[in-house]
């Protein structure tokens, strides 16, 4: 077998989107059944072939692992060719994060982010079950409100027509995904692939060497959240204050804006008195907590040289509203992170690996109060509304050994994943390197330079001790100085 595979004669089979779930999935799960060939080529999306040497396929797969004779489950796979003659290297496989989120919705930043690594590899992307295209019954859109408030009530009402449907929260499960993509790997005939998992994904790429180290040829993990990290067990208002105090250090930014310290303090107190719109969804009491998931937003977006002329400009509007006895705006929501996330799979797999795990801890001791209470309220509401929950076997949470070659890249301003918890899992790897950038956020290989220099060298077959990482030690500083938000 090859690493990757040749050029070889495209499929063109009656064109349909891809995007279509039900009579799609319908009529390929029956096909399924009647056939032992887990691979179907079909026709790409018309979006997706544009300038791609690219072939598209349904890989069908028992929805239970555990009783592959039921209820077949249908996963698109895309396979782009390399840019260059020929695959020389082993392919690239992506496991997207959330959990939920689908790497076939975003196979057009993939490939285009990719660019640099593609000229002797292939891109393998497999949306992982539960997410994507064919899974839009587990999306629960209606659940999603302004500033990615969920209503668990709709939550459960979306299990409920999911199970109606045929769907069961067990299926989506960490191990079950292992086992789709390492039987990926056999149906393809590739001997090793080479991994980048991000977020949530180093989970299943972590079962990978538990289940299938044999076939992989080295691993990238970015803002990893690792088996044995615990996601809301943390506070990530601490890297606020760490931007804050970075700006104090920093002349320019202690001269723009010289009293960032106690606006950002005040500001909580300040918002609660604050007038809004009538038709205003979050009340003023409410705001604080809103602002400070903002900013922590635009952490994990690598925009962290922004905080402190976010927070400037937020106070000087604010106290203007409140010195003029008039409606103040709130700055505008970021993007949400929550869109085309698969909100029913993200709530099986964050209640079973997570919330779980800090059912002893009372209210008191949580890092992070509100965000844990309001995943145990929709966690308590899908338990009591699912028929099937996942559940998992006892050291779940321990990954295996490996001497495979390994890059951990890491932001360390990351306000999802705690950057440290890295710490509890690197004995994991006795082959490994690990690159924690400065003023780094969440995706820190899609967004900076540095990383995917060093990224690009350790996948072309750097050993992980020899790497040339000195790029992410400069910590110097790069704030957005906005004068005119400063006190005149």
């Amino acid at each position: 077998m090859s690493a990757g595979r040749p050029r070889q004669m495209r499929f063109f089979l009656p064109a349909f989107m891809l995007w279509l779930f039900g009579a799609v999935v319908a009529s390929f799960s029956a096909r399924a059944e009647d056939s032992h060939v887990p691979l179907e080529p079909i026709s790409c999306p018309s979006e997706a072939v544009q300038g791609e040497d690219v072939v598209c396929f349904l890989f069908h797969v028992p929805s239970d692992w555990n009783d592959i004779s039921n209820r077949p489950m249908v996963l698109p796979v895309m396979r782009f060719a390399p840019l260059g003659a020929e695959a020389s290297k082993p392919p690239l496989l992506i496991l997207g994060g959330g959990p939920g989120q689908s790497v076939i919705l975003l196979q057009k930043n993939i490939v285009k982010n990719l660019k640099f690594l593609r000229q002797d590899r292939e891109i393998i992307l497999m949306d992982q079950r539960g997410t994507g295209p064919m899974s839009e019954a587990l999306f629960c859109t209606d659940a999603l409100g302004e500033n990615e408030m969920v209503d668990s009530e709709a939550l459960a009402s979306c299990v409920k027509s999911a199970e109606a449907s045929g769907l069961r929260l067990s299926d989506y499960s960490t191990g079950f995904a292992v086992e789709d993509y390492r039987a990926l790997r056999y149906a393809l005939g590739i001997d090793k692939w080479a991994i980048i998992a991000s977020s949530y994904g180093a989970r299943v790429a972590q079962g990978l060497i538990r289940r299938d180290e044999k076939g992989i040829d080295r691993i990238v993990f970015n803002g990893p959240l690792f088996l044995a990290t615990k996601l809301f067990d943390w506070s990530p208002i601490e890297k606020i204050d760490e931007v804050i105090e970075s700006c104090n250090e920093d002349d320019p930014c202690r001269t723009a804006f010289p009293d960032l310290y106690w606006d950002y303090q005040r500001l909580p107190f300040a918002m609660s008195r604050a007038k809004l719109e009538e038709s205003a969804v979050i009340p003023a009491s409410a705001q604080a907590f809103f602002y400070s998931k903002r900013l922590t937003s635009l952490l994990a977006q690598n925009k962290a040289g922004a905080v402190p002329a976010d927070i400037a400009a937020t106070t000087l509007s604010l106290d203007k509203a409140l010195a003029d006895k008039t409606i103040w705006t709130p700055p505008d929501p970021l993007p949400q992170s929550m869109k085309n996330i698969s909100l029913l799979m993200h709530f099986a797999l964050s209640c079973a690996e997570d919330i779980n795990r800090l059912a002893d801890q009372s209210s008191l001791d949580l890092k992070q109060p509100l965000t844990v209470e309001f995943y145990r309220q929709a966690c308590e509401t899908l338990g009591q509304k699912a028929s099937n929950v996942i559940k998992l076997e006892k050291g779940w949470d321990k990954g295996s050994k490996s001497s495979r070659p390994v890059l951990i890249l890491n932001g360390e301003l990351d306000p999802i994943v705690m950057p440290e918890k890295v710490a509890d899992s690197l004995s994991l790897f006795s082959n490994a390197a690990w690159v924690k950038l400065p003023f780094g956020g969440h995706d820190v290989f899609s967004n900076q330079p540095c990383v995917r220099q060093i990224a690009e060298a350790f996948l072309a077959g750097g050993r992980p001790d020899a790497l040339d990482t000195s790029c992410a030690e400069k910590r110097e500083p790069s704030f957005v100085l906005k004068p005119q938000f400063a006190k005149k």
